[in-house]
């Protein structure tokens, strides 16, 4: 029965902390704040732009689609942001990370809030044993997010802000026949974990929050939903859990809540939480 206790404990743990977290802050907090959001033409980013946008803040957004981003730019000023600004580029290299921050710094003056959201998962399967399926998306999914918050230290430390970067479940877990993206997220979550011990240590006043994010019904998540047992969550209750945790600087956001169980679940159970991970894929789906 031992585990049973250890299992109630678990349960009352998670239980505690979601009680005792910040769940609220004011909206007024945020009108007028300088937010800049990457991968925002679509799904999670798209929805983060708006909720931060129906509370007034100033927007500077980024994405590869000029005329999908320039829709979202659009609705972002009807919902009473109180500035608007877009950049089509793709974040695939160091020069267009550069240039994305410059552009945001020039049209709103400075960063507050600095969310990394792009990402590219174009390698979906069994492992081929090249290392460089790894490399090629390193690039656009952990070392440009690295340099963009580089590039943006200064504003941010200036306006003692927020820095947050979407990770996933995966990078907890493994993640198989999504080995090459699973090895970013596991790189991203290293740098952005290292890097807020490093600002609170210099009391910079610069928050890190690092989001870590279970299936979310996406158009870019359409490419497993045939795969796994589990239903989509909600784009924009996402959405506004990120930007809650963000503004109350939390560390670590975990949307669904179930995500939040996993750390101390695996660590008590491994095993266990291993075959449940290989059982969320339906048989052959991958062959």
């Amino acid at each position: 029965m031992g585990w049973l206790r250890v299992t109630a404990v678990v349960v009352i743990a998670c239980i505690v902390y979601s009680v005792v977290r910040e769940n609220r802050y004011n909206p007024d907090e945020v009108k007028g704040l300088r937010v800049v959001i990457t991968g925002a033409s679509s799904g999670i980013g798209e929805q983060i732009a708006y909720k931060f946008a129906s509370m007034g803040a100033k927007l500077h957004i980024t994405a590869r689609r000029e005329s999908i981003l320039q829709k979202v730019a659009a609705h972002v000023k009807e919902l009473g942001a109180m500035e608007s600004h877009h950049l089509a580029i793709s974040l695939s290299s160091y020069e267009n990370a550069t240039i994305a921050v410059k552009d945001a710094l020039e049209k709103l003056g400075g960063i507050d809030v600095l969310i990394l959201n792009h990402f590219t998962n174009n390698y979906l399967g069994g492992y081929r044993h090249e290392a460089k399926d790894i490399e090629s998306l390193f690039m656009p999914n952990m070392l440009t997010h690295a340099h963009l918050a580089s590039a943006a230290m200064e504003s941010l430390i200036e306006n003692k802000g927020r820095v947050a970067a979407t990770s996933s479940a995966v990078a907890m877990l493994g993640g198989a026949f999504t080995i090459p993206y699973t090895t970013t997220k596991f790189a991203l979550g290293g740098f952005f974990r290292s890097l807020e011990h490093e600002l609170t240590i210099n009391k910079t006043g610069v928050s890190v929050s690092l989001i870590q994010l279970g299936y979310v019904a996406t158009n870019s998540s359409k490419a497993i939903a045939d795969k796994i047992k589990a239903t989509g969550a909600s784009k924009i209750e996402c959405a506004s859990e990120i930007v809650r945790g963000i503004m109350t600087r939390e560390k670590l956001i975990y949307f669904p809540g179930y995500v939040s169980w996993i750390p101390l679940m695996r660590a008590l159970f491994p095993n266990f939480v291993d075959k449940m991970t290989r059982e969320a894929y339906y048989e052959g789906a991958f062959n």
